[in-house]
């Protein structure tokens, strides 16, 4: 048999490789976890090209839900081209959940810093001046924290077509 001595030692080393693992583990699941959110930001891109290609290069003024007329999401449930995506952080999905119709405020480009932007969420923020269709966009993903976009390479994350 062994010692009292000899499974302590040996449950001690098993304590250090946990506390050695855990953390990798788990900042291992938030990597995959954000990068589910950009794939996510790339399936709404899809679709806003998708619209735009419909109605003549103008894209939609507001993402909206799958049930608002008018909108980015109803039009793209009514001609097929909508495709359903969970939010990785809370694995809703729909208006509200996996996604938003536009952030309340700005992103800082250094911090993520934002207003309206829900964990795990994807905002579509088209950029409106005056009654001219709508000619560029920006796409955000949320991080794990609410009101904070998703940091790459020390800068916000986001998709646009400028």
């Amino acid at each position: 048999g062994f010692t009292l001595i000899e499974l302590m030692v040996v449950i001690v080393i098993i304590g250090i490789l946990v506390a050695i693992a855990l953390p990798n583990f788990i900042s291992a699941q938030d990597r995959a976890k954000v990068a589910s959110v950009k794939s996510n930001m790339h399936t709404i891109q899809t679709m806003i090209e998708t619209y735009a290609v419909d109605w003549g290069g103008n894209y939609a003024n507001l993402l909206g839900t799958e049930t608002t007329a008018g909108t980015l999401m109803k039009e793209a449930k009514d001609k097929a081209y909508y495709k359903d995506f969970k939010n990785p952080f809370t694995a809703q999905s729909g208006a509200g959940q996996s996604y938003i119709s536009a952030v309340t405020g700005t992103v800082n480009e250094t911090t993520g810093a934002s207003t309206g932007l829900k964990a795990g969420s994807v905002s579509y923020d088209p950029q409106i001046s005056g009654t001219v269709p709508i000619t560029k966009y920006f796409v955000y993903g949320g991080d794990k924290k609410d009101d904070f976009a998703i940091l790459d390479k020390g800068k916000a994350f986001y998709l646009t077509n400028q």
